[in-house]
């Protein structure tokens, strides 16, 4: 779309605004002034049979008292009736002569008192009355194609007579007319004003709405430009504020990828150095004839190739792991025979620390649907990170909790050294130490933590790590019995 036809959030906000504002005004006006019309129109309809039964009234006494004939005459006969049935509500009443207040010399004034002749809406000039076998008395008889009221004229419970009246039209020109004109008029101004609302409101709401999205938007560039400390001040506490917590939120976790993307190259780097250092020496040695070719030399090679492979199927595994779940193949096993075969493995290597092992499986098997590699490298984990980082003589148990039959929670709980609270979070990231107390000395990688977290994470489980009640580390693993089912 060219730059020229794009519309801001300010002018879509306002057309959208007006047009709805537009909309709804035009449909109420329109109903409005429908329904003032006909009501109006119904107004009038009723008034003129009031009147005409009233007429018929004054209509039946007149020839009770005097004969039909009072009803029969040239056209003026019947304005003594008219007169006493009185004018229409709200209509002027038209005055006699004697009523008049005396005319000053000059020349002659139009008449007040009747309306004049060309005023459809006075009820003397549609006024017509008939026999009840349709022969007409007196007045004007009703033209062809107009609506028609009719009021039998009863005297002693005999018809004779029938009074006819002209219904007004539905757009009277007099001064029905001029109300209804008035209303429609007031109505185009009521209209008018809204949608002189609508836009001020329209252009106050979208400034009020642009400015944070500019804001947000102008972040956005600078986030993608690699300026992560990009933050924004949230205002208020509606949709707009929680974009601009969301952005932040991404920004300081696009920093804090950033910062362990560094994190993980350099200690990546470093870590590999040392094996392929001591490679790199002993093979000279051997090269220089500095060291004897014999199996000695040979089973320090495979010591260090060995090392540098398991530090980078960690590496895969994590890999792995950050672009998706690990891939498990889920099996029926029995959660206590695993743990006590892992508890049977640790033993020779826990007394050889000089560490003392402990472990505990409910009586009944524990029935369980995982994978039971991941899970035998998760225990696997956990028991050397206690064995590597546990002072002798110490203590170390291996538990195995299930309440129910929907989770079970593993349990590795150690001795002294402890790790500092600070610290207790940051355990499972990758590379990873708390030194000094848990330091590289022992030969670990940081690595072996943050496997278990991938392991337990793709099992749909959860793990932490927290102080031990004898002075060092304990890790809980919770694991729901039937990943497959719960998902």
């Amino acid at each position: 779309m060219p730059a020229a036809l794009r519309l801001s959030l300010v002018h879509q906000t306002v057309l959208l605004l007006v047009a709805a504002v537009l909309l709804a005004v035009s449909a109420l006006g329109a109903l409005v002034a429908w329904n003032l019309r006909s009501g109006f129109s119904d107004y009038l309809r009723l008034q003129d049979e009031a009147w005409l039964e009233r007429f018929a009234g004054v209509a039946a006494l007149a020839v009770a008292r005097d004969g039909l004939e009072v009803l029969a005459g040239p056209p003026g006969s019947l304005r003594p009736l008219l007169d006493e049935a009185g004018p229409l509500a709200g209509r002027p009443a038209p005055r006699r002569d004697e009523d008049r207040a005396p005319r000053p010399p000059g020349p002659p004034e139009p008449r007040k008192g009747r309306p004049p002749p060309a005023d459809p809406s006075w009820a003397g000039m549609r006024v017509a009355v008939s026999t009840p076998q349709g022969e007409w008395l007196s007045g004007r008889p009703p033209r062809p194609g107009t609506t028609v009221l009719q009021q039998p004229v009863t005297v002693d419970g005999i018809i004779v007579a029938v009074a006819w009246m002209e219904a007004l039209p539905p757009a009277p020109q007099s001064l029905d007319a001029a109300f209804l004109a008035r209303q429609y008029r007031g109505i185009l101004w009521a209209a008018a004003g809204l949608l002189l609302l609508a836009v001020l409101g329209a252009v106050w709401v979208g400034r009020r709405w642009l400015r944070p999205v500019q804001e947000a938007r102008q972040a956005a560039h600078r986030i993608a430009d690699g300026e992560l400390h990009t933050r924004l001040t949230p205002r208020g506490s509606d949709e707009l504020a929680g974009l601009a917590h969301d952005i932040n939120a991404m920004a300081a976790s696009l920093q804090q990828l950033e910062a362990s993307r560094r994190r993980w190259i350099a200690e990546l780097s470093h870590e590999t150095r040392t094996p392929l250092a001591v490679l790199r020496g002993e093979v000279e040695a051997l090269i220089d004839g500095v060291r004897p070719l014999d199996h000695q030399a040979l089973a320090s090679l495979q010591g260090e190739v060995a090392r540098l492979t398991r530090l980078m199927d960690d590496f895969h595994q994590l890999a792995l792991s950050d672009l998706r779940a690990l891939p498990c193949h889920f099996g029926a096993l029995d959660a206590g025979a695993l743990v006590r075969e892992a508890a049977t493995r640790a033993a020779p290597h826990a007394a050889a620390a000089g560490l003392t092992l402990d472990w505990a499986v409910p009586a009944e098997p524990v029935r369980a649907d995982w994978d039971r590699q991941r899970i035998e490298q998760l225990l696997t984990n956990l028991m050397q990170n206690s064995l590597r980082y546990t002072d002798a003589p110490g203590r170390l148990s291996l538990t195995l909790q299930a309440a129910d039959d929907l989770s079970a929670t593993l349990v590795v709980e150690d001795s002294a050294p402890g790790v500092p609270t600070d610290a207790l979070t940051r355990l499972f990231e990758p590379l990873y130490r708390a030194d000094p107390s848990r330091s590289r000395q022992s030969g670990g990688s940081g690595l072996g933590l943050a496997i278990c977290q991938a392991i337990v994470r793709s099992h749909g489980g959860s793990i932490v790590a927290q102080p031990s009640a004898w002075g060092g580390l304990r890790v809980e693993a919770c694991l729901p019995l039937h990943p497959g089912a719960s998902a």
